[in-house]
């Protein structure tokens, strides 16, 4: 996963606020039904997703399993009128309703969450967690996990190359997807408990946790910035939802 962080000089957000506007457009995203309104939000979160060079571990995967979403629906979803049909099969107007809302929900709670953990570093995170009065020990939770992610990568990648130097053969086909999760997930397994352990006896040696309170290299804070930001962005959401809640609005 890249960032594309804010130049020097420019106001950047607290990790909170990020964590709470993810929240919020969530939330916004899955009390969306309209399929014209969701297209729209996909759109910007698309748009989102590429000015902040937010990548994925498997883009392709989600945005084939959210293509599958749509073309299920179409196959087996038969309410509304219908517009085609081919022997047992039948595209109804609700089919492509249900798909387009569906997949775009998946979609976007993805990528909203890829922007998320491009934009925010496991180190801000924990210390504005940390500053706002979390117990430090949850607080480094979240971005412990968030620095394993590159690490779990390289692991897999280096398990599927050993694999196949031994000559197992990896394909896209469903067969062949089996068989790599099968052969690959418990080296994986057994690497993340060799990782754990190693933090375990890394963190037991350095007294983490000894104290109930522990001081901050670099205290994060809430600004009058994040603030102003949060109050806008829950304003928007708000008017947002009462749009899409529009009758006038809305697809017949």
């Amino acid at each position: 996963m890249t960032a594309r962080l804010p130049e020097e000089g420019t106001p950047r957000l607290n990790p909170i606020t990020k964590a709470l506007l993810l929240v919020m457009f969530s939330i916004l995203v899955l009390l969306v039904v309209d399929p014209v309104h969701m297209s729209a939000i996909v759109v910007c979160v698309l748009v989102a997703k590429e000015h902040f060079h937010a990548r994925g571990l498997v883009t392709r995967g989600i945005i084939g399993f959210a293509m599958a979403i749509f073309v299920a629906q179409i196959l087996f979803n038969h309410s509304g009128d219908e517009l085609a049909s081919w022997s047992a099969f039948s595209v109804t107007t609700g089919g492509i309703y249900d798909g387009v809302s569906i997949a775009g929900k998946f979609l976007s709670l993805i990528m909203m969450s890829w922007v998320f953990v491009a934009t925010t570093s496991p180190s801000e995170l924990s210390s504005a967690l940390t500053t706002a009065g979390f117990p430090y020990r949850y607080a480094f939770l979240p971005a412990l996990s968030m620095r394993f992610v590159p690490v779990f990568q390289f692991e897999l990648a280096t398990v599927r190359e050993a694999q196949v130097t031994r000559g197992m053969k990896l394909d896209r086909s469903i067969k062949g997807i089996v068989r790599s999760a099968r052969y690959t997930t418990m080296p994986m397994l057994m690497t993340a408990m060799s990782r754990v352990n190693s933090i375990t006896a890394s963190m037991t040696g350095r007294g983490f946790g000894m104290h109930k309170t522990r001081t901050q290299l670099q205290p994060i804070r809430m600004t009058a910035w994040d603030l102003a930001f949060l109050a806008s962005s829950a304003v928007f959401v708000a008017v947002t939802f009462l749009v899409t809640r529009c009758p006038a609005l809305q697809i017949a």
